[in-house]
């Protein structure tokens, strides 16, 4: 009989959820987090089962992670950190650093062959880390998000920002523009700048190859070259580097089960 096991991620910006089988992923979603968690759970999941051709009776296990995962009525929750480490160790497995770039902050995590956690650091509240900075800079430069990264590819002279603070960025960007500043040059210095606060996150923790950047920020191909750039080294990215955390949840699930299937007394 084949068991299914469920991973949601219930995130500030997004929602996802994953079903795996094994080590197969049957299905993997990701919506729009909305201001219900409850609801956006509720739809993530109905999503992801139909997609895999399942009933919700026919998931073996499940767990939760993100900001509303306590609200996705998953069989447990679990840190964003840990899921991230799970997730990342069965896609990569010779993985060792994750550089999580979300909409609501950042960290960076160090890890060993078996997924194990040996440290991280995590943002502070503030967006300039973020994906959110990117969707702000894409309102005001009046530019479809999804074209942000390539357009940032064909700048020439890249401008510098003198703010780390997202609230003074937002203002520095609409000078830039006052001052003729090219969109493209606009957003590969925020690019740079972002790249520059992710550096400062390393500090105190040992980067080791491989690398991987998950997050929606992984999907801005060119944040992923400033990141590359400024850390001097190449990193992996997934096929869909959105999901990665709801995938470590649904592995973790697969991995409780397991073990208590085995040793029912633990």
């Amino acid at each position: 009989m084949s068991a299914y096991f469920l991973g949601i991620d219930i995130g500030a910006a997004g929602s996802k959820a994953v079903i795996i089988e094994g080590q197969k992923i049957l299905a993997a979603v990701v919506m729009a987090s909305g201001t219900n968690y409850s609801t956006t759970s509720a739809g993530v999941k109905a999503e992801a089962l139909h997609l895999a051709g399942l009933k919700e009776s026919d998931i073996t296990a499940s767990a939760a992670t993100g900001i509303g995962g306590r609200n996705a009525g998953a069989g447990s929750y679990h840190g964003v950190i840990l899921c991230d480490a799970r997730g990342v160790n069965l896609v990569f497995p010779t993985a060792r650093t994750i550089i999580d770039i979300g909409g609501q902050g950042s960290q960076i995590i160090t890890m060993d062959e078996a997924g194990r956690i040996i440290n991280f650091n995590v943002s502070e509240i503030c967006a300039t880390g973020s994906a959110r900075l990117l969707q702000v800079l894409a309102r005001i430069l009046q530019v479809n998000i999804d074209d942000i990264g390539p357009l940032s590819l064909k700048a020439t002279n890249p401008s510098s920002f003198s703010t780390s603070c997202s609230v003074f960025l937002e203002t520095e960007v609409i000078t830039r523009i006052s001052q003729g500043d090219k969109p493209e040059d606009i957003l590969a210095g925020i690019h740079r700048s972002i790249a520059d606060k992710i550096s400062g996150m390393s500090r105190g923790v040992t980067l080791q190859k491989d690398i991987v950047v998950i997050g929606g920020g992984a999907l801005n191909i060119g944040l992923v070259k400033a990141i590359e750039e400024k850390l001097e080294v190449k990193v992996l990215v997934p096929e869909n580097p959105r999901i990665i955390a709801a995938l470590g949840a649904a592995v973790i699930a697969c991995g409780h089960y397991m073990k208590n299937t085995i040793d029912p007394l633990n």
